[in-house]
């Protein structure tokens, strides 16, 4: 495959993307070693052109600016994933006095507790006050063991492993429902034995791996769990993903009845919870070989 100059285009305000433990970072490190040019762009006021744009806009909505950038290229990945709000991904969730007895669970309408948009937030107020630091703080990060006394009403984000799990919809506190930010969704475990269990999909084009987590936690993350244990692929995924024109990214998901409940749709996945199993530095070589799969020309899906 000749070689190709790739654009990786970031948030003008993204201060953390060389720091931080991005997936892309490793992915870009081998096509660089494979005699590929990648390219850093911020922001949408300068044109580089390129074979292949990737844009890495951590935030749940891709902003209108970008998307008018991201136009100028022929072959754009995840050019058709602007969206990936829980109301837009998630087939599972209740409103206030539906009929329904299980437990449910607490997330935040935006991605990963919807701290990347926090962060930004942040960043464009370039000297908060000390009371205003301390208030974004004290409601970012919400515990589940503080609920009952939390004004839900006032939440914007909370980490994602503390999403609380309620024993059934009358149970969840009345300013959830009047919270925009926030939303109900079916309680849907994976169980084997004691352990609750989750999966991760990691994918670029025709590369993939898939792995199952193992935890005593309800809430799995990578941090709580105690095996992590690369799987099949459930063909079911291919299917999402075509419905969704997703090219690279991360599912969170379980498996009830055999059939995939999707969780979680990330663009921009991280690497943490793979490197204290020795498992980044061999996702990320399986995933960058991706780069052999790529079109020439627009498809329609890239």
């Amino acid at each position: 495959m000749a070689s190709k100059k790739i654009v990786v285009l970031l948030h003008e305000k993204d201060g953390i993307f060389e720091k931080t433990t991005y997936l892309l970072r490793l992915m870009m490190e081998r096509w660089r070693a494979s005699g590929h040019a990648v390219q850093i762009v911020r922001g949408v006021g300068r044109f580089v052109p390129a074979d292949l744009m990737i844009p890495h806009l951590d935030l749940t909505v891709t902003p209108e600016p970008y998307r008018d950038f991201m136009a100028q290229y022929p072959v754009v990945l995840n050019r058709r994933v602007l969206d990936v709000s829980k109301s837009k991904i998630s087939s599972n969730l209740l409103r206030k006095g539906e009929d329904y007895d299980g437990p449910v669970i607490v997330k935040t309408e935006r991605n990963y507790g919807g701290l990347p948009e926090a962060r930004l937030k942040r960043e464009r107020r370039p000297s908060p006050s000390f009371v205003r630091r301390i208030l974004g703080s004290a409601i970012s990060k919400i515990r589940p063991s503080r609920a009952g006394a939390t004004e839900w009403n006032l939440v914007e984000s909370m980490e994602s492993g503390s999403y609380p799990v309620f024993p059934s919809l009358a149970s969840v506190p009345a300013g959830v429902f009047g919270n925009p930010n926030l939303v109900v969704e079916k309680f849907l475990p994976e169980r084997e034995g004691t352990d609750y269990c989750l999966r991760y999909y990691y994918f670029f084009r025709d590369r993939e791996v898939n792995f199952l987590l193992k935890s005593r936690n309800m809430v799995v993350k990578g941090s709580n769990a105690h095996r992590c244990d690369e799987v099949p692929s459930p063909p079911e995924l291919h299917a999402i993903r075509q419905r969704l024109g997703i090219d690279f990214g991360k599912f969170d998901y379980v498996l009830r009845d055999g059939r995939v409940v999707l969780f979680d749709v990330n663009r921009t996945p991280s690497y943490s919870s793979l490197e204290p199993r020795g498992l980044s530095g061999p996702v990320a070589d399986r995933l960058a070989e991706g780069i052999e799969s790529l079109p020439e020309a627009a498809d329609g899906t890239g």
